[in-house]
């Protein structure tokens, strides 16, 4: 039974540090996934979509069968045509085409819609946190439309 302690708390503590992020509501379920390579997967752990690093050009969010939804690149979030669809704050801050916060991302990983309501939870940590946060609630969340 020891052992299996062990191995049990290696294996969460390995998950951990690996880069993936678990994104939860505010009654901590699961909503999705978003693995260091880039993959998002919903909490039945079906891939929705892929954030694809373009190096210098930014990133390129596509869909399961990999049709490009958007782009990322110096805070603008645009659509597939290249329309700025938001804006992605180095406070985290996103705000719509109109200029209208409509959520804050801190670096914690937590997401507070306008009302400083909290919207998501995230478990684990990566380099580029914020932003992978950011084209899971644009592209494949529909928390912004509640709001």
């Amino acid at each position: 039974m020891r052992n299996l302690l062990i191995i049990l708390a290696l294996t969460l503590a390995a998950s951990a540090l690996a880069g993936d992020l678990r994104l939860e509501d505010s009654s901590f379920s699961t909503l999705a996934y978003i693995r260091e390579d880039g993959r998002i997967e919903d909490d039945s752990f079906q891939t929705l979509g892929y954030i694809r690093d373009e190096g210098e050009d930014g990133i390129r969010i596509e869909d399961v069968e990999y049709t490009t939804l958007g782009y990322m690149d110096d805070g603008e979030i645009e659509n597939a045509e290249y329309e700025e669809i938001y804006r992605l704050g180095e406070n985290g801050r996103l705000t719509d085409s109109h200029f209208r916060t409509v959520a804050r991302i801190t670096s914690d990983g937590t997401v507070e819609d306008s009302s400083f309501r909290v919207m998501i939870y995230t478990d684990g940590t990566d380099a580029h946190m914020t932003r992978k946060i950011a084209a899971y609630l644009i592209f494949f969340s529909d928390l912004l439309e509640e709001n």
